[in-house]
């Protein structure tokens, strides 16, 4: 089988990623949750390079940097394998504020189509967040683009 591997490339469920530093995971798990449904806008590229240059994480850091690379894994690994290979790089107590940007991000329209709704779901378990925080998030979330819509 190895030789058949070496040949052919390894099974897609065994292409794996590992980040080169807290930064890219964070880039990386961003990208992939965006990337869900196969196509991301040059604005919610921006929207994402806005979000994290906030973050004291990525303070006096080029963004740019970690893109890339994040990009090409995506595109070798795809989105759920890249997530997998960048999670254990995610400090315990920054994994509910990553999720709350992803779902910033992917709730900038104020809904939830079916592959965000699937990759919010697989977040959750990837990052090992409770239901109930998780639920919590994107609850306010909704509450705050309802409140901001003007008629």
């Amino acid at each position: 089988m190895k030789i058949l591997n070496k040949l052919f490339g390894a099974p897609a469920s065994a292409k794996t990623y590992t980040p080169q530093s807290e930064q890219e995971a964070w880039i990386a798990i961003m990208y992939a949750s965006m990337h869900i449904d196969g196509h991301i806008a040059d604005a919610e590229i921006q929207k994402m390079f806005d979000v994290v240059g906030k973050l004291p994480l990525f303070k006096r850091k080029n963004i740019a940097d970690y893109y890339q690379p994040a990009l090409l894994a995506n595109r070798k690994v795809g989105s759920y394998n890249l997530i997998d290979g960048s999670v254990p790089l995610i400090k315990e107590e920054q994994k509910a504020l990553l999720f709350e940007l992803i779902m910033k991000l992917l709730l900038a329209d104020g809904k939830l189509l079916q592959k965000e709704k699937e990759i919010a779901s697989y977040l959750t378990t990837a990052l090992e967040l409770e239901f109930n925080i998780a639920k919590k998030i994107v609850d306010e979330l909704l509450v705050k683009h309802s409140n901001s819509i003007k008629f």
